[in-house]
């Protein structure tokens, strides 16, 4: 009747790995002071929306100037860059940095825009670390109706 019980087992083999993981994290952060990067550490936050004219894109940009933000598009996608700068080291002046959360370093985020776009009519603008492209968008030729016509058999 007990048979198809399976028995408790306090071996986790997940838990395991995470606990391992966890100290080989560790290791690497204390002699060097540094967090690996998590997915997305540095690349910017998207809005994407369009209306009846334009493409809008919001990205975030906190901290960056307009020299820093190299904005292209090419065919379909647009690729936003630029570089956060390491400021951690300019402002050593004998503190002791415990907790560093800011990344920094080069990042690039494309997207595929939803419609072909006017890139040399482009826009963008910098506002409060929200950095707001619009691109207009191309016209699109219009939709021609084919008539499709059948070939009669011939009975015979």
């Amino acid at each position: 009747m007990a048979k198809n019980l399976v028995p408790y087992r306090d071996y986790d083999p997940f838990r395991e790995m995470d606990r391992m993981l966890g100290q080989m994290q560790s290791l690497i952060e204390r002699p060097f002071g540094w967090t690996p990067p998590r997915t997305g550490w540095n690349m910017p936050a998207i809005n994407l929306s369009e209306d009846e004219l334009d493409l809008v894109v919001e990205a975030q940009v906190p901290g960056l100037s307009e020299d820093q933000i190299d904005v292209r598009v090419e065919g379909d996608r647009l690729t936003i860059s630029g570089e956060y700068e390491d400021k951690h080291e300019e402002q050593a002046d004998n503190r002791t940095w415990h907790v560093i959360e800011q990344s920094y370093g080069r990042f690039e985020r494309s997207i595929r825009l939803p419609a072909e776009v006017k890139a040399d009519k482009a826009d963008a603008s910098l506002d409060n670390g929200v950095l707001t492209i619009r691109l207009p968008k191309a016209e699109v030729s219009q939709a021609k109706k084919i008539a499709v016509k059948a070939k009669k058999l011939l009975k015979g």
